[in-house]
């Protein structure tokens, strides 16, 4: 189960991309986008720790579609926050489409399938209704385009439930011609309101995004059913990098978009997990690997220092815990890595620490954890350089506290340590839940 779980995890990395926390430690060190969402995370930091219990208690509402969601005391917080920023929302979003480039009049061999979601909706929480709450609750974290993923993602679920019955595809196939990537246009309807254009080489989405109140509607399903596509077909259709996180972003982007006109038919039509794109965006990683240390240091030093202080309360070793962590690393001989084919999106710990929140949950009694939690909520984490190369990662969840030491240049992880503030006993057992994949950027 642990080594299904290390390989599910990893590849639908692979197809969500870059994670960027954006939780800072100067204000002279971030983006004004970047202070908005550490603003956020400061806003919310009683509802990770003190108020954990109240915000989980939410999300269950959320998640269960009980009605209340709207009056309760976390969605008011929220709302508060997004009342006092609703001219930086609105700025920072028109800005953010500004990079993108507009989708071409048409996508050849890509056909629509009209109410492609019908079949396959529950009647009493219609798509509508889901758009609705998605994006009603999402509104606090959407500064971008690249936060419409969340959304997104919602629609490719009902896009493989169409793939699955009406073109007999598996998962594997699909996840094979995801792993391409996908390629993001933007388009003016009317005064703030956006059409937004998401291409794989498999399907094309398409949705209307109001970005005053950042609800979704209007969403179109169009599935390739052409031949092989040209080589060079929309390459260099990436939109402008502001950061060097949105530069590494559009520059993977482009690579993976590319690497299918290398493909033989083989690849592309496999009912098992493909390998090449891995093989290549590894090679990539290792021949740049010196930028990524560059950025990664960058990257790291916009966390916090340490919270020594609220650490201390965690006093309880959990050492069965810390092999379960372990197992989502790779080992070569006495040593633990982040693996080889996450390693080139890895670019602050996000990946890592989603992994390991995911294997701490598998063990919390009486919780489940949900997409939505870490992305709204937002994470306890912290970090210092220790050495060269090296930097110290800590993070709470929970009644644990995890801390662990990565070396950026190599990617070896070690000097893991799980506590716990409870003393109550290990089962050694998981749970049997599906696999979430970690959110991007979102």
């Amino acid at each position: 189960m642990i080594q299904q779980i290390r390989i599910l995890i990893i590849y639908f990395f692979l197809i969500a991309g870059i994670i960027s926390s954006c939780e800072g430690q100067t204000t002279g060190l971030l983006t004004e986008e970047q202070q908005l969402r550490k603003e956020m995370n400061d806003w919310m930091q009683p509802y990770r720790r003190e108020k954990a219990a109240d915000f989980e208690h939410w999300i269950d509402w959320v998640e269960n579609h009980i009605d209340g969601v709207w009056r309760h005391p976390v969605y008011k917080h929220l709302e508060n926050f997004n009342r006092q920023h609703r001219e930086e929302y609105l700025r920072l979003r028109k800005a953010d489409l500004a990079r993108y480039p507009s989708a071409p009049d048409t996508l050849p061999g890509y056909e629509l399938v009209p109410d492609f979601y019908v079949p396959y909706e529950d009647q009493a929480f219609p798509l509508q209704e889901v758009l609705q709450l998605a994006q009603g609750i999402g509104n606090f974290r959407t500064l971008g385009v690249a936060d419409t993923r969340f959304v997104a993602e919602i629609l490719n679920g009902y896009a493989m439930e169409y793939l699955k019955a009406e073109k007999h595809l598996t998962q594997e196939q699909v996840i094979n011609q995801r792993m391409y990537g996908e390629l993001f246009f933007v388009d003016p309807i009317q005064e703030d309101l956006w059409q937004i254009t998401v291409v794989d080489r498999l399907y094309a989405l398409k949705f209307s995004w109001n970005i005053t109140d950042n609800l979704v509607s209007k969403p179109e399903l169009w599935v390739y059913t052409g031949k092989r596509q040209p080589p060079g077909w929309l390459s260099g259709q990436a939109p402008i990098s502001r950061t060097p996180l949105q530069q590494l972003d559009s520059t993977l982007s482009s690579f993976r978009w590319s690497l299918y006109d290398e493909a033989s038919s083989e690849e592309k039509d496999s009912n098992g997990i493909i390998t090449e794109v891995v093989n290549k965006l590894t090679r990539y990683y290792q021949a740049h690997r010196q930028d990524y240390i560059q950025l990664r240091s960058k990257e790291l030093a916009k966390y916090p220092r340490p919270d020594v202080s609220y650490a201390k309360a965690f006093t309880y070793d959990v050492p069965e815990l810390k092999e379960d962590l372990l197992s989502v690393l790779e080992k070569e001989g006495n040593r633990y890595k982040i693996a080889n084919m996450s390693a080139p999106y890895e670019a602050e710990g996000g990946y890592t620490i989603h992994n390991f929140r995911y294997m701490l949950m598998l063990h919390l009694k009486n919780y489940a954890e949900y997409n939505l939690t870490a992305w709204i909520a937002g994470i306890d984490t912290y970090s210092k350089r220790v050495a060269k190369d090296i930097w110290e990662i800590q993070f709470f969840y929970h009644t644990y506290a995890v801390s662990f030491r990565w070396n950026i240049a190599t990617d070896e992880i070690s000097d893991l340590t799980v506590r716990s503030r409870e003393p109550a006993p290990f089962s050694g057992e998981t749970k049997d839940i599906m696999v979430k994949p970690a959110e991007s950027n979102p």
